[in-house]
């Protein structure tokens, strides 16, 4: 089809769709088994339909565009995925801190009524405002209350949600209690344990409690020895960073089920999430090496990726030669328009068409059992921007975290994590690997630190071999070091006074002293 024809088509399409987007059940209609193929093109098409469109009506992406010397439009005289794979990506630094929120929006102007402005956490920076016209709001309400639908179906008792994500100007918590709304019992009552534990205590057992929060919280929350958790119906929901299978089995000691939710404020809060069957095969995948390897990319990054689903028709997600995810939010609704962003994340996307003949192959029968949706799937294996370098080797929060998880004992005694890399005064790179106790092992003295400090350098170089090799060559002066602190001392003495934790630090070699940072434990070679 020529281009006139697709965009007039989309057109008559996207007029229909409108006239029922109201209704929940109109969504379930687009997700039903068997219209995989049409999903994947009619989203790759309304992505370059919301490209022309951006690239002509808005000023700072038409000179964004002018700058990288590529014309705003695409020819469609080939395969429209490898056209658009030649348009420039864009991120934070080149395209949202250059130009001006309005020069940023359609036609260069921000409309007076129904605009939302949430921020991001500024966890890698200066926090950052988003806006978020009343069509993308209506969108992501319809998309949440889609997803929670599904959820309260399976329920014997009457949801009653608990919102502990941050409340105020970030994006999660306030879209979560804007959407949810008119179709549950909700309380949006933030991080609080001591308010979470009075609410349900006064409404009681006879509730399904749905807690949405980060996964240290939650972990937190049911480790709180104030409420017996077993009288109570739960079911944890989380979003902000991803957890291991072994963090999963911890909070499912307390609830019924532990889905994640993939977004982020530079985008939406609701891009993709968990599944049964994506949980089921995330858990295969930790089981079988071979079936990582044959799938995953987890061998290369030394992290077992969140594996989500999400609907083709509303996003396209690419990956480019750095393996990091570039979105495109392909509803020409959006009045601040995202084209190939790139949010720093790794990962990959694979159809699930793709993947059925290779569980068949692994007699994975059980994993197919648990697939209900055939959208396809995205794996994640984090920031890609927050990970650091050591000798060569890329090391991420997130194999630490795995190798807490993984532990029972590191799982219940530590609280927080931390990469810490600087410059020595001689001006060579060093890594510490920082591991905060809870307020609980410190005072207990419980965990036998000289234990599971080799314990831990261990499996970071079980999981990455490139690390294991970086340690084996590194000068003996330029070795990593580990070691574990009490409660809110060392570098984690400023924890809890931000939105989100901080897994790494890129410190210079005048900041180091500040921290009282302990270099007394080495890595062997």
């Amino acid at each position: 089809m020529k281009k006139l024809s697709i965009f007039a088509f989309l057109a008559v399409h996207e007029r229909f769709v409108r006239l029922f987007m109201p209704r929940v059940s109109t969504h379930k209609l687009l997700l039903l088994p068997g219209i995989e193929s049409l999903r994947w093109t009619l989203g790759r098409w309304r992505a370059w339909r919301t490209f022309e469109l951006a690239a002509r009506r808005v000023p700072a992406y038409r000179q964004f565009l002018e700058k990288q010397d590529f014309p705003g439009r695409l020819p469609g005289n080939g395969r429209v995925s490898e056209e658009f794979a030649r348009i420039p990506e864009m991120d934070k630094d080149s395209y949202i801190r250059p130009w001006s929120t309005e020069d940023r929006c359609l036609d260069g102007r921000l409309p007076r009524r129904g605009v939302v402005v949430d921020e991001s956490s500024g966890s890698s920076g200066v926090p950052t405002s988003w806006v978020r016209g009343p069509d993308e709001r209506e969108a992501t309400r319809q998309l949440l209350q889609l997803g929670f639908a599904r959820t309260a179906a399976a329920l014997d008792k009457q949801p009653f949600v608990l919102n502990a994500f941050s409340l105020g100007a970030w994006a999660t918590g306030m879209n979560v209690s804007s959407s949810l709304t008119d179709v549950t019992m909700i309380k949006s009552i933030g991080p609080d344990k001591d308010k979470i534990i009075s609410t349900m205590r006064e409404f009681g057992t006879g509730f399904t409690y749905i807690i949405l929060s980060y996964p240290p919280f939650l972990k937190a929350l049911f480790e709180d020895p104030r409420l017996d958790w077993q009288e109570y119906d739960i079911v944890a929901a989380f979003g902000g960073e991803g957890i291991s299978e072994n963090m999963r089995a911890h909070i499912n000691r307390y609830t019924h089920g532990a889905f994640g939710s993939y977004g982020a404020s530079d985008l939406e809060i609701n891009l993709a999430i968990e599944t049964d069957f994506s949980v089921a095969l995330r858990q295969a995948v930790d089981r079988n090496p071979e079936l990582a390897a044959r799938i995953t990319r987890q061998e290369e990054y030394g992290v077992l990726p969140m594996i989500f689903q999400f609907n083709p028709y509303g996003y396209l997600i690419e990956t480019n030669d750095a393996g990091e995810l570039l979105v495109t939010i392909v509803r020409r609704e959006n009045i601040n328009p995202r084209i190939r962003y790139n949010i720093h994340d790794r990962g990959h996307v694979m159809r699930v068409r793709e993947l059925k003949p290779i569980l068949r192959e692994y007699g994975l029968e059980d994993v197919l059992r648990e697939q209900l949706l055939d959208l396809p799937l995205l794996f994640h294996y984090g920031r890609s921007d927050l990970s650091v370098d050591f000798n060569g080797a890329v090391v991420a929060p997130d194999a630490l975290r795995d190798v807490i998880y993984n532990e029972p004992a590191l799982l219940d005694a530590v609280e927080n994590h931390r990469l810490i890399s600087y410059e020595d005064a001689a001006g060579n790179r060093q890594l510490h690997i920082a591991l905060q106790l809870t307020e609980q092992a410190s005072g207990s003295g419980a965990l036998d630190v000289e234990r599971y400090r080799p314990h831990v350098l261990a499996e970071l170089r079980r999981m990455n071999g490139d690390f294991n090799n970086a340690i084996r060559t590194a000068p003996g002066s330029t070795l990593p070091t580990i070691a574990f602190y009490p409660y809110r001392t060392g570098p984690f003495t400023a924890d809890g006074r931000k939105l989100k934790n901080e897994y790494v630090w890129q410190l210079d070699a005048d900041d180091v002293g500040e921290w009282d940072l302990d270099f007394s434990y080495t890595a062997q070679p």
